[in-house]
């Protein structure tokens, strides 16, 4: 660390706060020391200690070199002496002051580090609850990391990235991808890129700045106002479900499909899903027109939309389902039994699996998803049947006696004559990973229902 002791220039920095406390830095030097306290945190705490010992000892010389009034000097003079150490008393109390509450600023932590195991910084491991101060730089090589700021704004890193943290709300990121989570107390958390500044509006999103320095911006809740380094583009609102690309060259503002996958760490400290497959996209809001059976609402060659569609649900009654068991289901025989179900006193969340193809051909249109749980699946509804026995339940139209008209479709977890159609689901052994086939048209969906053990 850099003290007021150096003896060396090696480091410019004592240098140049000598020079700017002469009045004697040029523009070149002083924009220099400019970038260098923007930068360095351990060179702003020089500064102010530098700051400090200047004053003290102004203070002491001042005081030193007149200790007695000269009688000879005339008496407005010393009038004048007394009231200059008078001000120069006041200014050196509000510059202690005020480089005692910069210096506390400078050292007080504004966000703690909370790793994954064998986390790694590029000077070593990360450890537990380790402190940043504003102005601290970080590069993760390794691992993951979740930093939490004194605002209450959070933030999820995977390796690689590189970032700096400028004040309790604030973070620049180089390189890298992170997710932002921000309650209330952290309105306003913003992220810098060299491309761009994305400012929250009360929302959770994520930020990725690739090797060509390009961001891409994904808002999973609310919205945040983006804004590009090119002045002469308006910053623009991004609202939730909807993702932009700001190009490092053009510095324009381009939209973006949608997709989900970085929303991973919010979904697993707020759903019981862990974690899926690319092709998977969840939103948190089931679209009423979805939960009436209609399509052509989200049309995605490829894409399957997961949604929470009720949770905590306290079943007063057994409620039937298509699949009960883990296995591999492509035969008929294979589901739609009497003794499928999930017994009273069970407590479910039930989650909406959705697939509409966008696609204008005649052709069965395919898409694999792949969906991990936390915690246990009790039962799948795959036939029409079931899903309208179960919409009273389940359905979140269904309430306050509500009794809307709703055309389900389903899924074909069977082989047609031909052998083309064939829709498939695998439920793993622990009950905890569900994968799927799902072959459709475009003027047709598939949709389940999976009912998961609430905590």
């Amino acid at each position: 660390m850099i003290t007021e002791n150096s003896t060396h220039w090696e480091d410019p920095l004592p240098k140049l706060v000598a020079l700017y406390y002469d009045n004697e830095l040029n523009e070149r030097e002083l924009l220099q020391l400019q970038e260098r306290l923007k930068s360095d945190p351990e060179a702003r705490i020089f500064f102010a200690q530098f700051a400090t010992l200047q004053t003290q000892l102004e203070w002491i010389c001042t005081d030193s070199s007149c200790p007695q009034e000269m009688p000879h000097l005339p008496a407005s003079l010393n009038t004048r002496r007394r009231n200059w150490s008078l001000i120069l008393y006041v200014t050196c109390c509000v510059c202690l002051v005020l480089g005692g509450l910069f210096f506390m600023h400078l050292t007080t932590p504004v966000a703690h580090v909370y790793p994954e195991p064998g986390s790694h910084w590029s000077f070593g491991e990360v450890t537990t609850e380790e402190t940043l101060l504003s102005g601290s730089q970080r590069r993760l090589l390794r691992g993951a990391v979740e930093i939490r700021f004194t605002s209450g704004s959070i933030i999820n890193l995977k390796a690689p990235a590189q970032f700096t943290i400028h004040g309790s709300n604030e973070v620049f990121l180089q390189a890298g991808k992170l997710v932002a989570d921000v309650p209330e107390s952290g309105h306003g958390f913003t992220v810098e890129t060299q491309t761009g500044r994305i400012v929250d509006l009360g929302t959770s999103f994520s930020v990725n700045v690739s090797a060509e320095l390009n961001t891409d911006i994904k808002v999973y809740r609310g919205k945040v106002q983006v804004a590009g380094s090119n002045e002469t583009v308006p910053p623009r609102e991004i609202l939730a479900n909807e993702a932009v690309h700001i190009d490092s060259v053009t510095k324009s503002i381009q939209s973006r499909d949608y997709t989900s996958s970085d929303f991973i760490p919010l979904i697993a400290r707020d759903y019981a899903v862990d974690r899926f497959s690319d092709s998977v996209v969840f939103q948190e809001q089931l679209p009423d027109q979805i939960a009436r059976g209609e399509f052509q609402v989200l049309e995605r060659d490829g894409t399957i939309f997961l949604f929470p569609e009720k949770r905590d649900i306290l079943l007063s009654d057994n409620l039937p389902v298509s699949i009960s068991q883990p296995g591999n289901y492509q035969a008929e025989t294979q589901i739609e039994k009497a003794t499928d179900y999930i017994p009273r006193g069970m407590k479910v969340d039930c989650y909406r699996i959705y697939y509409d193809p966008a696609s204008n051909h005649r052709d069965m249109i395919r898409a694999e998803g792949v969906v991990h749980f936390h915690r246990p699946v009790l039962g799948i509804i795959t036939t029409k049947k079931r899903l309208f026995e179960t919409d009273t339940t389940l359905n979140p139209l269904y309430t306050g006696g509500n009794s809307p008209t709703v055309n389900h479709q389903e899924i074909e977890t069977r082989t047609t004559e031909d052998g083309k159609r064939q829709d498939i689901l695998i439920l793993s052994e622990d009950r905890k990973t569900l994968k799927f086939i799902l072959l459709t048209g475009t003027t047709f969906v598939d949709e389940f229902r999976v009912l998961v053990a609430s905590p």
